[in-house]
């Protein structure tokens, strides 16, 4: 039923997002791979539902259930993908950003969503990436409080985004 549910999201999403290509995927983790990625940065904040829906890439996010901080199986092999790309670039650094759904309010929501960012995080430790690589902030709900109203767009809001860029 799960599987079905994120089947239908991801559906959903790639249809709103009409003839786009879909983002690529981080490169394989080798020694030769080029440290001068682009970093993976999203355009303006969304405004309207169908926006929202646009602008998330599956590919840089690890989605969550209503209220949980589990990552499931496909949220872990996601990360082990990031964290052999972020070993093999050593001056690469990630910034972990959690989002949450428009419901409940905003106090239960920034937990929610910096609950979530540590867990990516840890688990990020865990498969051997660098604390200095890794950043966390925190978006709760705010930018998508109006825009995000329908069962289509809820599930994707619920996740801990990764944004690329170089270190300092």
């Amino acid at each position: 039923m799960l599987s079905c549910f994120r089947s239908l999201c991801i559906l959903v999403a790639l249809a709103s997002a009409g003839c786009a290509t879909a983002p690529s995927p981080p490169p394989p983790a080798t020694a030769s791979a080029p440290e001068t990625t682009p970093a993976v940065i999203a355009a303006e904040p969304a405004s309207t539902e169908a926006q929202v829906i646009a602008s998330v890439e599956l590919e840089y996010n690890v989605f969550f259930e209503r209220g949980s901080t589990e990552v499931d199986e496909v949220g872990e092999a996601l990360l082990s993908r990031h964290a052999e790309r972020l070993k093999a670039n050593r001056k690469e650094c990630v910034t972990l950003i959690g989002h949450t759904e428009n419901l409940g309010s905003r106090a239960y929501s920034v937990a929610l969503a910096d609950e979530r960012v540590e867990v990516v995080y840890a688990l990020l430790r865990k498969f051997g990436v660098s604390s200095r690589q890794l950043r966390r902030s925190s978006a709760g709900m705010e930018k998508t409080r109006k825009a995000c109203q329908s069962q289509a767009c809820r599930p994707l809001m619920r996740r801990v985004e990764l944004k690329y860029s170089k270190l300092r």
